[in-house]
């Protein structure tokens, strides 16, 4: 079952950023964003500590999240290009 992925108005102002300025990492990311609406929690995936928000990391990149089950939908709070 695939879920919904919503990109939180944090999150697209980072990508809008991103997507200016590193068009490899824009499209890392949303490779990333795809494969949350199939699997929303990747082995890479970290709770954070009870809080239902996760911390994805990819190499270069950083996508914090949270996933309601109930609604089959994945919300991407805010997502970064790290160095």
């Amino acid at each position: 079952m695939s879920l919904t992925v919503v990109v939180q108005e944090t999150a697209l102002r980072a990508l809008a950023r991103i997507r200016t300025e590193d068009k490899e990492a824009f499209a890392s990311i949303r490779r990333a964003l795809a494969a949350l609406a199939e699997q929303p929690h990747p082995d890479e995936a970290v709770a954070w500590a009870g809080s239902g928000i996760y911390r994805l990391r990819l190499p270069g990149i950083r996508i914090l999240y949270e996933v309601d089950e109930d609604a089959a939908t994945v919300y991407v709070i805010n997502v970064a290009v790290t160095t």
